[in-house]
């Protein structure tokens, strides 16, 4: 058997395919028990193994049984019963058990005869001349089977049509015989899909074999391909299975066997060169085309997507007619393939593409890519499209293409930043390279631009920003606005890596020299910027006395960021009238855009998001939220990712879905570790904290503290809004461990004075709570009583429920500490009812677990059993444990109130008679801990040992439980 496609580089072991040859073993077995013929047919693609299949079925099945196989060829398709001569003459080895008489001269002469017998072209024979002809060849073939014969005839599509002739011959007369006919034939390659007629199964093994089986085989499972191949790295086995099609000739083909300690990768496969063994194999199915047809060929091997046929006409210089005609002469021979329903033809494979592609002139290959990329850019196709011809031609010498190279190039990044960045930073990258340093500044400028842009999506700042200083002077001003616009790009990644002040001074140096009648476009960019560095710094504006005041026109989304910005400012002053008609204008504009124009403003969602949050608008905050995290995900835009994981997390936690919230941030910090910006990572790690404090588990404590120190220490600026945020975050920390001095320092430090003007004017009333909280547990009734009536002040003036919530909950908790339970419950309940209307789930479990301590000790057991139990089922849902330790507590007195949820549980197991080892085992906390505990629960309960603790513990369980 001649070697074919698989044998074109080493021969790899054979895998799979046991039904098939089982197939095979069982036609060969019933010729040989029945005594008649018996056919298979072995169909498939070039390269699919059938040659391979074959010979391993005879190598297994027919060891004793004489074989013979015939190999049709090209350019032998004049010469009449060619594969039977080559069969039972030429083709001797390797048969086996043919005995010399029957491949003697005597039988080359008949065969010899019986192509005489046929009349060559244009005269024609009788029918009956041929069915002569025929009869003589049965009997010949016969002959050689009357021991029994298995007769493979590969290559059938190349088969002359003498051969055809007799094979249909055969199929019509059986040969009395054990003979085994195996027909081996690509079905595309043959004048009719089966021209052999129809075979008598249909297709599935059977019980028991038919007179006529067709095996078809199909391509190798990416499992297979592993086991021909143990040592490919994974990877690498995967792309060369994605660019075969697991088609194992075309494995076989590929260059070398490469492992994971070196070879020649496949992964990009321009770069990759078959081996000339492969090339020489291929190369037989076009080698005798006419010239036009091989140029035709070769035009088309130029094209790694479907093309048309004037476009190939244009690539080949051919009329087209012409190349309408070719391209079906090149589809009849399985050369090239019509798509259907495109009108457009495609090579077989990219294998042959490689190919053919060899096999061609290297500078006619290029002519041909100049007139491919000429032809695509009149016809004014997408620059992705453009984009391969354009490489190719930027690696000639001369440099004649760089320009427009480039120009495609930049437009293709462009239209692919979004799906594809890697692949669009490459390109931008390769332009710039192939730009000489002499070229023009405006186009160089361009280029370096669009790539700062995209690396900087793509979570690059450093990069980006060293790009930006260097390219963004060059723009000149101009009236369309392009300077403006790509400064307040450089703002952008200063402020995201944190540089607040240069990216306000920069925005506002171009805002002052903006040109007259430049458009509302970069005025809106560079003021959004000023608002959000203003923001993030701690110096929030409504309004900016060098900003330009709203006009009509511009874009939607770009007006909406800024009226979002300055929304979230007001709300962060205070003035809430002002940040809901900026929210509602701001609002309104982006819902009414589709996505593809919001997608590149993800801050304009975040500010939007937090400003809903801040005025108690979960649902819309959601919405807008979601709708960005759906766009910059979809748009693998890291720059804008964190900010919005960071908002939407908020929401979770203010809806008490703090493992959602968690979840959330994690993602945050990984993407700002990522990206490089200490600030947005020390918002996600304030954040983990705060929630990792409030689920409360045994470990939560020293984890939330930790994570709050590590956010302060990365932003150690109070004034700033991440430094406040990390503040308050260790502060919240601090006080749900047990350190309530040290909650109250760090609130007081937050907010610059006792009326925290520094800390946001809506959330005021939470902050007062906190410290509340804190006063209490240091057994400070006064000053409790003080903060919770400052924090009803703060509230009557913001005017939202869940920070009146936050007041009522502060004053209720000093009033049940004052042993004023009766009053306590009054504003208690209102908490609680509070924090369900603005649909703060978490702060009303814990509510609901202060109003069922002070039910308890009212003497009002039902209302306390009714708030027990709808506080431990909204825990459950928070997934809390905070609200199970503060319903264990008891309601007074003073000295019992400044323990927090975690110290009285450990007293109580201390009161047992515990030691630390098994309090902390039981706690999962180190011993250690528990000791400090113990500490601070002595000088709290003004006890001096256990003895003490247990009498003290005792008496408040006589008296209040």
């Amino acid at each position: 058997m001649t070697p074919g496609l698989e044998n074109a580089s080493t021969s790899p072991r054979f895998v799979g395919r046991r039904p098939q040859l089982a197939r095979i073993g069982r036609a060969r077995a019933a010729a040989l028990s029945r005594g008649r013929q018996m056919v298979c047919e072995v169909v498939g693609e070039p390269g699919i193994g059938k040659t391979r299949l074959v010979r391993e079925a005879l190598q297994r099945y027919v060891p004793t049984v004489p074989w013979a196989v015939g190999t049709c060829a090209p350019d032998e398709r004049g010469v009449p019963f060619h594969v039977f001569r080559h069969a039972f003459t030429e083709g001797r080895p390797p048969r086996r058990g043919l005995s010399a008489e029957r491949s003697s001269a005597a039988t080359e002469e008949i065969w010899a005869d019986s192509a005489a017998a046929v009349p060559p072209p244009p005269a024609q024979a009788s029918d009956a001349q041929r069915f002569r002809t025929y009869q003589l060849a049965r009997r010949l073939i016969g002959l050689a089977a009357r021991d029994g014969l298995v007769l493979v005839l590969d290559d059938l599509h190349w088969a002359d049509a003498s051969s055809t002739g007799l094979i249909t011959h055969l199929l019509r007369y059986p040969v009395p015989a054990p003979l085994l006919l195996v027909l081996v034939y690509r079905p595309r390659q043959t004048a009719t899909p089966m021209p052999f007629g129809p075979p008598d199964s249909d297709g599935r093994a059977a019980a028991e074999p038919t007179s006529r089986d067709r095996i078809e085989l199909r391509p190798l499972s990416l499992a297979e391909a592993a086991l021909l191949y143990p040592h490919v790295d994974e990877a690498e086995l995967r792309a060369r299975y994605d660019l075969t099609g697991g088609n194992p000739g075309y494995l076989a083909a590929l260059p070398g066997e490469p492992t994971r300690h070196g070879g020649e990768s496949i992964r990009e496969p321009r770069r990759v060169r078959l081996s000339d063994a492969a090339v020489a194999v291929l190369r037989r199915e076009w080698t005798d085309l006419p010239s036009v047809e091989r140029d035709c060929l070769r035009a088309a091997a130029i094209f790694d997507a479907p093309f048309t046929t004037d476009l190939l006409a244009e690539v080949a210089r051919v009329p087209t007619a012409l190349a309408v005609e070719v391209g079906w002469r090149l589809a009849r021979r399985d050369l090239i393939r019509h798509v259907p329903g495109a009108g457009r033809f495609a090579l077989r494979h990219p294998v042959l593409r490689m190919a053919v592609s060899q096999d061609t002139d290297q500078a006619w290959w290029m002519e041909a890519s100049a007139r491919a990329l000429t032809a695509l850019v009149e016809r004014g196709a997408p620059a992705t499209d453009q984009v391969r011809y354009a490489l190719r031609l930027l690696t000639l010498p001369n440099g004649r293409w760089v320009e427009p190279c480039v120009d495609v190039l930049l437009r293709a990044a462009q239209e692919t930043r979004r799906e594809a960045p890697e692949l669009a930073v490459r390109w931008l990258r390769l332009a710039l390279r192939a730009l000489p340093p002499a070229a023009g500044s405006t186009r160089r400028r361009d280029v370096s631009f669009t790539l700062a842009q995209i690396i900087g999506e793509s979570g690059e700042l450093a990069e980006s920003r060293a790009l930006l200083q260097e390219i963004v002077p060059l723009f000149p001003a101009d009236s369309q606005g392009r300077r403006a616009r790509a400064v307040a790009h450089w703002a952008r990644v200063e402020r995201l890596l944190g540089n607040y002040a240069e990216a306000a001074a920069i925005s506002r140096r171009e805002l002052a020299v903006l040109p007259d009648g430049a458009g509302p476009a970069g005025g809106d960019r560079l003021a959004t910027e000023i608002g959000v560095a203003g923001i993030l710094a701690g110096r929030p504006m409504v309004g900016s006395p060098d900003a330009p005041p709203m006009q009509p026109g511009g874009s939607g989304a770009d007006r909406a960021g800024l009226l979002a910005v300055r929304s979230l400012a007001a709300a962060h002053d205070g003035a809430l009238d002002a940040a809901r008609g900026l929210l509602d204008a701001g609002t309104k504009i982006i819902d009414s855009l589709p996505d593809r124009d919001v997608r590149d403003h993800p801050d304009c969602l975040t500010a939007l998001g937090l400003t809903e949050l801040y005025l108690e608008r979960q649902a819309d905050a959601v919405r807008h939220l979601d709708r960005g995290l759906n766009l910059v995900r979809a748009s693998r835009r890291d720059d804008g990712l964190c900010q919005l994981l960071l908002g939407r997390s908020q929401v979770a936690y203010h809806a008490g879905q703090l493992a959602t919230a968690i979840d959330l941030v994690t993602e945050a910090g990984i993407v700002a570790r990522r990206i490089g910006s200490p600030d947005l990572l020390s918002f996600a790690l304030a954040f983990e904290a705060e929630a990792t404090a409030w689920r409360g588990g045994p470990r939560d404590d020293d984890r939330a503290v930790a994570l709050a120190r590590s956010a302060a220490g990365l932003a150690t600026d109070l004034a700033t809004w991440s430094g406040r945020t990390a503040a308050t975050a260790l502060a919240t920390a601090a006080l749900l461990a047990g350190d309530p001095a040290t909650c109250a320092e760090l609130v007081r430090s937050a907010g610059g004075d006792s009326r925290l003007s520094r800390l946001q004017s809506t959330l005021r009333p939470r902050w007062y709570e906190l410290l509340c909280a804190a006063a209490l547990a240091e057994g400070e009734m006064a000053d409790a009583e003080r903060l919770a009536r400052m924090a009803m002040v703060e509230a009557d003036q913001v005017g939202l429920v869940g920070q009146r919530g936050y007041a009522e909950s502060a004053y209720g908790e000093v009033l049940l500490a004052r042993g004023e339970v009766s009053v306590a419950l009054h504003h208690l309940e209102t908490a609680a009812d509070l924090f369900r209307v603005s649909g703060m789930v978490l702060r009303r479990s814990l509510a609901l677990a202060s109003l069922a301590r002070a039910a308890e000790a009212a003497g009002r057991s039902g209302p306390a059993a009714l708030a027990r139990r709808r506080a431990l089922e909204l825990a459950g849902w928070c997934g809390t444990e905070r609200v199970g330790l503060r319903l264990a507590r008891p309601a007074g007195p003073r000295e019992a109130a400044a323990l927090t949820d975690r110290e009285w549980r450990i007293a109580q197991l201390a009161a047992t008679g515990a030691t630390s080892r098994l309090i902390g085992r039981q706690l999962h906390i180190s011993p250690r801990t528990v000791e400090a505990h113990l500490t601070r629960i002595y000088r709290k309960a003004g006890v001096a040992s256990r003895s003490g603790l247990v009498a003290w513990v005792a008496r408040l369980d006589d008296t209040d439980r």
